[in-house]
């Protein structure tokens, strides 16, 4: 029987703020013989590293004790822990609240002027653009880590092929025209954009924001994105759940921006000692949501849905470019 890696054991001990009780019982509990245990715990006295590591586990005890501070802050508001519904609110009061804020909102009334509310269907998408080649994402259902791998999803498709295999109305995640394949996407379906006009919210820019299309049941798993979004819907609902960034400690956050929640649906509510505060609404046509940075959601399709989604906010949104720990979490 091999013995124990007592230096691991230690380390882990030391990561989780353990003192040197709890970690002579964590060796002893895992194979080593009490002497040993105590002598390389008095060692640690002596060690730097161990050192470092304990201030860094006080240093996460007291970013625990500021997000739990953040917690009580927002089950004691009024209204409890709620999300706001904002029926076409001025760009002051927006920011002010909600965008510096950190809070997220559902929105109403912000594109009643879009041509596309009235236009937009299978048949109309098939007519302006059916002919272009667009990128989806496809064969997602048998990929576990479809987010993770988006690139390993990528195909080319004729828009006229995809629609018609939407028109067969089956639920599915297998295929999903999505903001990641914008990068082909914007170009092949410029006309899309002549049913669009500007959102008082946010800067304007020429052919502005990423186009979504895909199936009832399409899922985007538990992550969070690196800026600030708002995402509109156009055909179809989507029903969109939500965990704040101070309930990080029960998110399961393994690999970069996403969770091991996957796709689980989370209840909507205050959450426990091992799930998150959830609030869960669902939007339909000509409503949003504002996701800010850090948030962390979950996106389901409950219809065939076209949706738009946008980032030029008139508030710098490079958060992206301090993200240092891509690669080690």
């Amino acid at each position: 029987m091999s013995q124990p890696d007592k230096r691991t054991l230690l380390a882990e001990g030391l990561a989780a703020g353990e003192d040197d009780a709890a970690l002579h019982t964590r060796l002893v509990g895992a194979g080593v013989s009490a002497a040993t245990a105590k002598y390389e715990v008095d060692r640690l006295a002596r060690d730097p590293m161990a050192a470092m590591l304990r201030r860094q586990a006080a240093r996460m005890a007291k970013q625990g004790w500021l997000l739990a501070n953040q917690q009580r802050l927002a089950f004691e508001a009024d209204g409890g822990f709620a999300l706001d519904t904002l029926a076409d609110p001025a760009p002051d009061f927006f920011y002010r609240h909600h965008y510096e804020t950190n809070r997220p909102a559902k929105l109403t009334g912000i594109v009643d002027h879009w041509a596309a509310l009235t236009r937009w269907s299978l048949d109309h998408l098939a007519a302006i653009a059916g002919d272009a080649i667009v990128e989806a994402q496809v064969e997602r259902e048998r990929d576990p880590d479809y987010e993770l791998a988006k690139d390993d999803h990528r195909r080319l498709v004729r828009f006229a092929e995809l629609i018609d295999w939407l028109r067969k109305d089956e639920a599915s995640n297998d295929i999903y025209l999505t903001a990641y394949n914008s990068g082909n996407n914007a170009a092949a379906l410029a006309p899309l954009w002549d049913d669009m006009a500007p959102i008082a919210l946010l800067e304007q820019r020429d052919r502005d924001g990423f186009f979504w299309l895909g199936p009832k049941g399409t899922l985007t798993p538990w992550h969070h994105d690196l800026t600030n979004n708002l995402l509109v819907q156009v055909i179809g609902r989507k029903r969109v759940r939500m965990a704040p960034p101070w309930a990080f400690a029960r998110m399961r956050n393994s690999r970069h921006c996403f969770s091991d929640w996957g796709n689980e649906a989370l209840p909507a509510g205050e959450g426990d000692a091992a799930s998150p505060p959830v609030l869960e609404t669902i939007i339909g046509p000509g409503e949003a949501i504002f996701l800010p940075v850090g948030w962390w959601h979950q996106v389901e399709a409950l219809d065939l849905s076209a949706s738009m989604s946008f980032t030029s906010f008139r508030r710098s949104n490079a958060h992206a470019e301090d993200y240092a720990s891509y690669g080690t979490l």
